[in-house]
């Protein structure tokens, strides 16, 4: 049995703090993805991701405006990216559990300060299936 091939995904991060979004955005670059979009709140997020279609999101759970959960839901439904990996550290206090945000949709969560290494194995798993 042959190994599925890896190809480059079509990623969207979205974070209120830019600092956040960039190093985000540069591990996605180093681990061989396209970042197609940024966005800083969860409404940017849902026109960013009609009108770039990301193949994946990487998103901020805790945002102004619009928090990621909600943001996600509504890109899931619309179907403008196929996966949402949430990532916050502070999704307790917004009433939040990591069953209820996958429950909600999410591919996967990832904890802040997020791990490279882990993001790097999602990204991979998600650029063969």
């Amino acid at each position: 049995m042959s190994e599925t091939q890896a190809r480059p995904l079509r990623v969207m991060v979205v974070d209120d703090q830019e600092g956040v979004r960039m190093v985000v955005a540069d591990t996605v670059r180093y681990a061989g993805h396209d970042v197609v979009a940024t966005a800083g709140d969860g409404d940017e997020a849902i026109e960013q991701a009609r009108t770039h279609r990301p193949d994946i999101i990487i998103m901020d759970v805790q945002m102004p405006r619009l928090n990621g959960a909600v943001a996600m839901e509504r890109i899931l439904q619309e179907g403008t990216a196929s996966r949402v990996i949430l990532m916050s550290g502070e999704w307790r206090s917004a009433g939040y559990t990591t069953s209820d945000l996958l429950k909600r949709g999410a591919a996967a969560f990832m904890e802040k300060p997020f791990n490279v290494t882990r993001l790097f194995e999602l990204l991979d798993s998600y650029s063969r299936s």
